[in-house]
């Protein structure tokens, strides 16, 4: 089991299909103990269109998220250093 790991996800692709593959493996990394911060996924935010590197246009959100999902799970992995839950 992974108790008292903390995991987060990033996706490369847009709205619908990113949502999903966030809730798979979020999901399944829930299953085997992982904790999952809220906030804790980013993917390219633009919609269908074009791909990240074609465009300026969704960077701004995407790098505000990237920088979120790296300080939520960093937080929690802190209070779980002080505070593990039992396996």
């Amino acid at each position: 089991m992974a108790y008292n790991k903390v995991a987060g996800v990033a996706v490369t692709g847009d709205e619908d299909g990113a949502h999903h593959v966030i809730s798979e493996i979020a999901g399944g990394l829930g299953d085997i103990g992982y904790t999952i911060p809220g906030q804790a996924w980013t993917y390219w935010n633009r919609g269908p269109g074009p791909s990240c590197s074609e465009t300026d246009e969704g960077h701004e959100w995407s790098e505000k998220t990237g920088r979120t999902i790296a300080a939520n799970p960093h937080a929690v992995t802190s209070a779980l250093a002080e505070r593990p839950i039992p396996a």
